[in-house]
């Protein structure tokens, strides 16, 4: 009569896990990907035209400009949508309060870290005028940059589901794990 009931709470046990990781798939993980940073549609009206398919790439990215102090991280993202390219830049200072391209103001997408924008891509292959302003001096300078975008460098990033799953697989990996030790460690208990 103990062994029946010790395999029925091993059974809730295990269904309470399975549903557990159900909610995750179906809740936790959609909401965490919806919650990045949409991209600034005025950015996408301001690009150059490029003949890539839509979708997400990474791509190498130069600057020339400012005292040499400033970076920025590259490769970096650039999404292509409706044939136009929009380009995320970080900065290597959290001091970046706007950046000016084509005349247009972009503010960062990002509250804390480094300076994070999305701004149009001008061209592939040469350079444009970007201005960043720092705040990092005693007074907020607007400083010129010039950006330059090797095409040969283009690499199309996993889309979608495939880039959520690879997020994902490790979190349902760890509970499958606990869940197996669980059942172990009540199997041992019955023996």
């Amino acid at each position: 009569m103990g062994y029946e009931r010790e395999r029925c709470r091993n059974r809730q046990l295990l269904v309470r896990l399975v549903v557990l990781v159900v909610v995750f798939l179906l809740v936790v993980a959609p909401a965490a990907h919806a919650q990045e940073a949409p991209l600034v549609k005025d950015a996408f009206e301001d690009a150059t035209e490029v003949s890539l398919d839509d979708g997400t790439y990474q791509v190498d990215v130069s600057m020339e400009g400012g005292s040499g102090r400033a970076s920025i991280t590259t490769p970096t993202q650039l999404v292509v949508e409706d044939g136009r390219a929009v380009a995320t830049i970080e900065w290597s200072s959290p001091n970046y309060d706007y950046m000016l391209v084509a005349d247009k103001r972009y503010l960062p997408i990002n509250k804390e870290g480094n300076s994070t924008f999305e701004i149009p891509v001008l061209a592939l292959d040469e350079p444009f005028d970007v201005i960043g302003d720092t705040t990092a001096m005693s007074v907020p300078h607007e400083v010129d940059y010039q950006l330059t975008f090797d095409s040969t460098t283009i690499v199309r990033e996993t889309d979608g589901e495939a880039g959520l799953l690879s997020k994902v697989l490790p979190v349902l990996v760890v509970i499958c794990a606990a869940g197996a030790i669980v059942a172990v460690v009540l199997g041992r208990r019955q023996a």
